[in-house]
């Protein structure tokens, strides 16, 4: 493992265990035992460092349900697995989704500016094609707006994942199951349920 990586990696593991607010480069030094120029030599800022943090969650999570997701299957079951993938992924990884809600709801620029702003429609743009492929391909899925749809999926996925993470959900695979029926409903086209 790389210095850069051996850096994230405390930062996280900081921010586990002590918060967000208890956060500081000087203690991810302490942690490895180097000098805050060694880290600041890697990651001159703060807030570089933190998006690396950041960006490294979200690339692991996309690796794993690169892995699970089926998308050899019907758009449904690649829709399922989606779902079912994202909030696996948080299951197995509780602290450390905390500790990166914790980053990106608390901090800030060097002026005072919210550092992780919404608005990446990326992340909308899987979902949106498999309910298109399901609506013009396949026609196993209703008449609605993908847009809509995947902005609906992902907040319910980014509001049971915290309630995972928190361990506010005491049968996880139960709440999976409950998600997946939710959008199996919302989306089935009412000609297969005649």
């Amino acid at each position: 493992m790389g210095k850069k990586a051996q850096i994230i990696d405390a930062a996280i593991d900081i921010i586990m265990k002590l918060g967000f607010s208890n956060f500081s480069v000087g203690k991810v030094a302490s942690l490895l035992n180097v000098s805050k120029g060694v880290i600041t030599y890697h990651f001159p800022t703060k807030e570089l460092l933190l998006q690396s943090a950041v960006m490294k969650y979200y690339e692991e999570a996309a690796q794993y349900m690169e892995e699970h997701i089926r998308v050899d299957k019907s758009a449904k079951d690649t829709l399922n697995s989606y779902m079912e993938s994202n909030l696996n992924f948080v299951k197995g990884r509780k602290k450390m989704t905390i500790a990166i809600v914790d980053i990106i709801l608390n901090s800030r620029t060097s002026e005072g500016e919210v550092l992780f702003k919404g608005g990446d429609d990326s992340l909308y743009q899987p979902l949106i094609e498999i309910f298109q492929y399901g609506q013009q391909v396949e026609k196993t899925f209703r008449d609605f707006s993908p847009e809509i749809m995947a902005r609906s999926v992902r907040s319910v996925i980014d509001s049971i994942s915290l309630a995972i993470a928190k361990d506010e959900i005491e049968d996880v695979d139960n709440a999976v199951r409950e998600v997946i029926m939710i959008f199996e409903s919302a989306t089935i086209s009412n000609k297969l349920e005649e």
